[in-house]
């Protein structure tokens, strides 16, 4: 009897104690651009260290993560590779405040191999171009841009030889493993790939936006947001080719 008494009072301290985490808690999460992610998981991994916390990243097309917090996903911050989908999530009463610009991306054009890549191969009729959906990933869309400033695209879309892939990860995937001889990618996919060769396209860099989801706000979140566009930042921006943006 007194064995069971005892069991029971610790059971009841064990559960008062429990009690006391608040129910908001949660792990904060970074929703980010597929592009970001070379930078952000060293940036992620420093930051936490040195702070003793615990932030997560998770990664894809811009336009599914937007929708996604419209859904009501759990991101506390979102990073998108361009404005207009910042914008959308803005427009949605979705953000804590006004998306700010924080990094520049230039757009290369990517080739497995160990020779340099040529515009002038994208008029070949027989080479597969993958892009990123145009639909919801920006690289994608500024890729199918760039095809159709230079005249290329027509012919490509006729011949059949457009590979379009969820997002700029996937395409890269998709060029390294065969599925396309040439990928159309940002310059932090293509240094992360670690194989073939590149060249920047002539086409202005993209720039990045970001903002805090509404209604997520924590101390930790905000002064992550203010780690990214800090000079701290800047050497694993550097690292991937990024530019840092200063609004």
């Amino acid at each position: 009897m007194e064995i069971r008494l005892r069991l029971t009072v610790i059971l009841l301290v064990l559960f008062s104690v429990f009690s006391l985490v608040p129910a908001s808690a949660h792990a904060e999460t970074a929703a980010a651009a597929a592009s970001l992610q070379p930078f952000l998981e060293k940036a992620i991994t420093a930051f936490n260290h040195d702070h003793g916390v615990d932030i997560k990243g998770v990664y894809g097309a811009s336009g599914n993560l937007a929708r996604q917090i419209e859904a009501g996903a759990p991101f506390d911050i979102f990073l998108s590779a361009d404005e207009k989908w910042a914008r959308y999530v803005e427009g949605k009463g979705l953000l804590d405040d006004e998306p700010l610009p924080f990094a520049a991306m230039p757009l290369v054009l990517w080739q497995g191999g160990n020779e340099e890549p040529s515009p002038a191969l994208l008029q070949s009729g027989n080479l597969k171009i993958a892009i990123a959906n145009p639909e919801t990933a920006p690289f994608g869309r500024m890729a199918k841009e760039y095809l159709q400033a230079e005249g290329f695209l027509t012919k490509i879309e006729k011949d059949g030889r457009l590979i379009l892939c969820g997002d700029v990860l996937k395409t890269a995937l998709a060029a390294s493993s065969g599925g396309a001889d040439l990928a159309i990618i940002p310059l932090s996919i293509a240094l992360r790939l670690g194989e073939g060769k590149w060249i920047k396209l002539d086409t202005p860099p993209q720039t990045l936006f970001g903002a805090l989801v509404k209604g997520r706000k924590t101390a930790l979140i905000e002064e992550f947001w203010k780690y990214l566009r800090s000079s701290d930042a800047e050497s694993f921006m550097d690292e991937f080719g990024f530019l840092p943006v200063r609004p």
